[in-house]
């Protein structure tokens, strides 16, 4: 059979050629009626709009952007990047959104941001943006609306879409759990120290040691990777060697510090517990078992998906939802 157009949909739902495609252009100051005949009718015949030609007439592309660093492509599992990028693909694909794939490396400059000119698109999801900073700033002035998982390192006008997990309550929860743990000299790896989220944590921890009554701890930063945790433990191992209780910012860099205790004789967690944070697939597969700070890492996607969609349809929503933190207790700490 022949594929059917605009005016056969038109036809069956007893509407001007004018009025269906106002509809299936996601026009909404269309009669409800009409606008349920025109989408009954499209249902039935399997009626497909041309995307270009929608764009053309001014309305929604039918995608949205996932910009992630190009570096995280290189392994999909056991990272921060993963989860969230399941979660914003089921959150599109729930709302009948094609996602778009921009990797993104340092070499990019206007690549990106040309491309979110271009009306292929309604709007772009950004995952570890701390990945691909020189990026942020061009995307600030984007023509579509934007959703950051976390939050650049960038200004941002105050109705930027922000999806965030409770990075402070978190440093407040690795705290108390060792401090629960009987662990009193305490050390933090922390993340970078302009970026919010690692000041949050840092704010945490701090705040929740001082409320406990214990001494503040010693802190060195890290990268959120694997090898700066490495680094970062050797240093602080180095200057304080009679710790019995590490937070390490990231699940990666947990592992790296754990990797420096054992190589120097410390068992973990009967010498030094280490708590760490995200609960990627790293933490149940290293030895010993990493408890870990979760963040809702797919469910932040999901959000984030949800409410780009909402923005690009003129819902009201909540620009700047946080999601709760929980403590997964294994067998490191």
């Amino acid at each position: 059979m022949p594929r059917p157009t605009l005016v056969d949909v038109a036809k069956i739902a007893g509407v001007s050629r004018a009025t269906a495609a106002r509809v299936l252009s996601g026009e909404t100051k269309v009669d409800v009626r009409m606008a349920a005949a025109v989408e009954r009718a499209a249902k039935e015949l399997g009626y497909e709009a041309n995307s270009a030609a929608r764009v053309l007439r001014g309305g929604r592309a039918g995608a949205i952007a996932l910009i992630v660093a190009f570096n995280e492509l290189d392994s999909l599992t056991g990272t921060f990047f993963t989860s969230v990028l399941k979660g914003a693909a089921k959150g599109l694909y729930a709302g009948e959104v094609q996602p778009v794939l921009l990797p993104a490396d340092h070499e990019d400059g206007d690549r990106i941001p040309r491309f979110l000119r271009s009306g292929a698109i309604d709007g772009a999801i950004v995952i570890l943006q701390h990945e691909i900073t020189h990026l942020a700033q061009a995307l600030v002035d984007s023509p579509v609306p934007i959703a950051w998982v976390g939050r650049p390192r960038v200004a941002l006008a105050p109705d930027a879409i922000v999806v965030d997990s409770d990075n402070y309550g978190g440093g407040r929860l690795a705290a108390r759990a060792l401090a629960d743990a009987g662990r009193r000299r305490l050390g933090i790896i922390a993340g970078p120290s302009d970026m919010e989220p690692a000041r949050d944590r840092i704010r945490g921890w701090r705040d929740e040691l001082a409320q406990l009554g214990i001494d503040d701890s010693p802190i060195v930063h890290g990268e959120f990777t694997l090898v700066s945790g490495s680094a970062a433990m050797a240093r602080l191992l180095k200057r304080h060697p009679d710790l019995d209780g590490v937070f390490a910012s990231s699940d990666l860099m947990a592992s790296g510090a754990i990797r420096v205790l054992q190589a120097a004789g410390r068992r973990v967690p009967s010498d030094v517990a280490v708590i760490g944070f995200d609960d990627v697939s790293i933490a149940t597969t290293m030895d010993p078992t990493l408890t870990t700070v979760r963040q809702p890492l797919e469910d932040m996607g999901r959000v984030a998906a949800e409410t780009i969609l909402a923005v690009v349809q003129g819902r009201d929503v909540d620009r700047r939802p946080i999601l709760d933190t929980t403590l997964v207790q294994r067998e490191s700490a």
